[in-house]
């Protein structure tokens, strides 16, 4: 996609001044632009919190008020190549990969604000957007990310910067012109 093409995209429901001073507001949440087409996703405020192996999950959920919890050992699982319909696929627990059990923690409050938080391999991604819509960031969200953000001071130096590894994610890596 060319440069004026991808501006047009990413400034579609924001301009360049309202995002970059939203970036300068956030210490740690990074404006994510959707994806979009057929991925089914949205806007997001996006933090990253690298991952040890070990009880670093545990301890960092902890530090965050995140309670996990343990899903039954035979518990049923989805089979890879089986069809299941929304409703089927909606009982299956969703595990943490390599914990052994631990259910992905999902939507949680933090610091009294709605977010989604997600476990992979070697982080976790806490996620938000506006409340009225999964698929929008506004202002409102952005004042739930600052209230958020006092809870990560404490973990910054884990935090992943940017949370994602494309222009998509408006940091300093690629739009160092926002910072300045």
């Amino acid at each position: 996609m060319s440069d004026d093409r991808w501006n047009l995209y990413l400034f579609e429901r924001h301009d360049r001044q309202q995002i970059a001073q939203w970036a300068r507001r956030l210490r740690y949440f990074r404006f994510c632009r959707a994806v979009g087409g057929h991925a089914n996703d949205g806007d997001e405020l996006l933090v990253a919190i690298g991952l040890q192996a070990g009880a670093d999950l545990a301890d960092v959920c902890a530090a965050l008020g995140i309670v996990l919890e343990v899903v039954a050992p035979g518990s049923p699982q989805p089979v890879p190549g089986v069809a299941y319909t929304a409703e089927e696929f909606g009982r299956f627990a969703s595990i943490v990969p390599g914990s052994g059990g631990i259910r992905q923690p999902g939507f949680v409050e933090l610091a009294g604000q709605p977010v989604y938080a997600h476990v992979q391999a070697d982080r976790l991604e806490i996620s938000l957007s506006d409340a009225g819509s999964p698929y929008e960031v506004t202002e409102a969200a952005v004042r739930s990310a600052e209230r958020v953000e006092a809870l990560l001071a404490p973990l910054a130096g884990r935090l992943i910067d940017p949370p994602r590894t494309s222009r998509h994610c408006v940091c300093p890596a690629h739009y160092p012109d926002m910072w300045n």
